[in-house]
């Protein structure tokens, strides 16, 4: 069993509140779990109005699966019109 951990850095340039904000997540979080299967969580600057760290694990048997989900959920994140992909790590155990 291998699991694929990352932790991503978003900017949310349009937000004025954090309500604002955690409407946005909300909505990313769901698409996410809903598309890819995944766990899925704010897990840093939740009091930020303008950025977000989340973290995103997914379990596979193998690499390449693990891979392939992770590049394709941040394509996703980078072509959300409502975020601005800053900075991501991907780490698979």
């Amino acid at each position: 069993m291998l699991v694929g951990i990352s932790e991503i850095l978003i900017y949310l340039p349009n937000c004025h509140s954090l309500k604002d904000k955690r409407s946005i997540i909300q909505r990313i979080k769901a698409l996410m779990r809903k598309k890819y299967n995944i766990s899925i969580a704010e897990i840093g600057n939740k009091d930020s109005w303008k950025e977000s760290k989340i973290g995103i694990s997914c379990v596979s048997d193998s690499r390449k699966v693990i891979d392939r989900v992770m590049n394709k959920i941040m394509n996703d994140i980078d072509q959300n019109s409502d975020v601005q992909l800053i900075d991501y790590q991907i780490t698979v155990n």
